[in-house]
């Protein structure tokens, strides 16, 4: 998985778990995805998004360690088949700020498109699952990587593995900011990560979720684990203090084992430089791609767990699986692809 049900707090409401985020060009604009309960949770949970909660992007410039833009989306309940929702836009000391109050930029009811007063666009609805996956491909990578195993992580290719994926679904988020004025130009530098939070009966609020770059969670923090659930309580800011030393050593370890590198400390360090802290850094305007080489944001079909196995390995690991499989995405407006 990417970030499904990653954690026991996840699974308690599978309406607050960030299951990905996505941050790419399309038209002209700059474009986040944030997706939420997958159909996999199985559960019965009446309104589609959480009524007592906000999901947010978070927008970081030029390398800043915290937000200065926040977008934040709050859906209130279902009604006649959709749930209206607001979103506000936060900007400088206010992006971090709870207790503040944005300025509305767009209202919408879920299912139906909206344009935001800054000329972009909204969407959040039942979408196809975009993220492709042999779950007993992560099971043998969690056993290498966590446990100290020793699996042959090469016997998943086109053929044999099975996507565990298929046919799920999840609640899609939708936002387009336009390229272009004085904050997102081209060329500018940003990094992002998607949170969801729940009100509390004290009035104020509480982290439940976050999400950044994808598979950083599942192959380096046990799912079963409360670590996991207080992972997704913390900011970003406090990733390289968290854990850099940890996933450096479980990196240089496998890789040691596995004899991919002479040097694997080296190796563990270069990777850790890369996904510490988990923010998905992309070039406004630029084409994104998430890729061995460099991650510049993140298309729908890109195949990261391809990308992060191997990674995290120091060599070459087969998914089996191919995004034009299945249509899992589109390139027209909400690029999702709405689920009947």
């Amino acid at each position: 998985m990417s970030h499904h049900l990653d954690s026991p707090q996840a699974r308690q409401d599978p309406r607050l778990n960030i299951t990905d985020q996505y941050l790419f060009d399309a038209d002209g604009a700059t474009v986040l995805v944030m997706n939420v309960r997958t159909s996999l949770a199985g559960d019965t949970f009446t309104d589609p998004f959480h009524p007592e909660a906000r999901y947010e992007f978070k927008i970081h410039l030029d390398g800043r360690d915290r937000e200065d833009l926040t977008y934040r989306f709050a859906f209130g309940a279902e009604a006649d088949g959709a749930q209206p929702y607001t979103v506000e836009l936060l900007t400088g000391a206010a992006a971090t700020d709870d207790a503040a109050t944005g300025i509305v930029i767009a209202q919408g009811r879920t299912g139906e498109p909206t344009t935001t007063a800054h000329g972009g666009a909204v969407w959040a609805g039942h979408a196809v699952e975009p993220f492709y996956l042999d779950l007993t491909l992560l099971d043998a990578v969690d056993r290498t990587v966590l446990h100290g195993g020793d699996e042959d992580l090469t016997h998943w290719v086109a053929g044999v593995a099975q996507d565990t994926f298929a046919g799920s679904t999840v609640r899609s988020i939708v936002l387009t900011l336009p390229v272009g004025g004085s904050t997102l130009y081209r060329g500018r530098h940003i990094a992002t990560w998607s949170t969801t939070k729940l009100a509390t009966d004290a009035g104020g609020w509480r982290q439940v979720g976050r999400a950044g770059l994808p598979m950083i969670w599942p192959i380096f923090r046990d799912a079963d684990g409360d670590a996991a659930s207080h992972a997704n309580e913390t900011h970003p800011a406090d990733d390289a203090a968290n854990y850099a030393t940890a996933i450096g050593d479980l990196v240089a370890s496998v890789v040691r084992r596995r004899g991919t590198a002479d040097r694997p400390e080296v190796h563990a360090a270069g990777l850790v430089e890369r996904i510490v802290p988990d923010l998905l850094g992309y070039v406004v305007g630029s084409p994104a791609q998430f890729g061995f080489v460099a991650f510049n944001g993140r298309r729908l079909a890109d195949n990261a767990p391809e990308i992060m196995f191997s990674l995290a390995t120091n060599s070459a690991i087969p998914g089996g699986l191919r995004a034009g499989d299945r249509k899992r995405s589109q390139d027209a407006f909400p690029y999702v692809v709405p689920a009947a």
